[in-house]
């Protein structure tokens, strides 16, 4: 009896330590923070008008309010700079609770026939929950990796898993939106069959 039982917490264990493993996320060598960001090489006959006319109507399409969102644009250097958030979400008891948000800035550099994505600066924020509740501000999402955090003796670690694999996702996902969106040629006024 006593060997199953030991069997049975250590299949237990390596369960929960596989579940709760920290995501590996993109870390920037010289700030140390995580950073998505890549170079995307378009049809070089595509200017950077038309390009930035692409990445201003993606955020406007992938934000609710992408007029909140931009805190930068400028057209004639080929910039557009945004800061937004994701909601996350923590486990607990079958079901998946409102956790607080990730934010983060989504940065878009335009040159002729190429654009360059830039997503950094992710810190988590709480929010309140009812009955005066608040879910604490977690900050910044670097401090979230592999970190000795607990609350009442219990490591915060796989909440913040939890929370990691959620942002990853989330900004892989808009990644790909992105790259569809700047790769296809605009459908506006130039064609006749709107």
């Amino acid at each position: 009896m006593k060997k199953v039982s030991i069997a049975l917490f250590l299949m237990f264990s390596i369960t929960v330590f596989c579940k709760n493993e920290t995501p590996v996320l993109p870390i920037d060598s010289i700030s140390k923070k995580i950073t998505y960001t890549d170079k995307v090489f378009v049809d070089s006959a595509t200017n950077k008008q038309e390009l930035f006319s692409r990445a201003r109507e993606w955020f406007a399409k992938t934000y609710k309010s992408s007029s909140k969102v931009i805190q930068m644009e400028d057209k004639e250097s080929g910039k557009i700079i945004g800061k937004a958030l994701m909601q996350v979400y923590h486990k607990g008891l079958g079901m998946s609770f409102e956790s607080g948000y990730i934010n983060y800035t989504f940065s878009i550099y335009i040159k002729d026939g190429k654009y360059k994505y830039e997503v950094t600066d992710f810190y988590h924020t709480g929010q309140y929950v009812g009955n005066g509740k608040r879910i604490a501000d977690y900050g910044t999402c670097e401090n979230m990796i592999n970190t000795t955090d607990n609350d009442l003796g219990f490591s915060r670690q796989s909440t913040y898993n939890y929370y990691l694999f959620q942002m990853d996702n989330n900004i892989k996902s808009l990644i790909v939106d992105l790259k569809t969106a700047m790769a296809v040629k605009g459908e506006g006024l130039n064609n006749d069959n709107w």
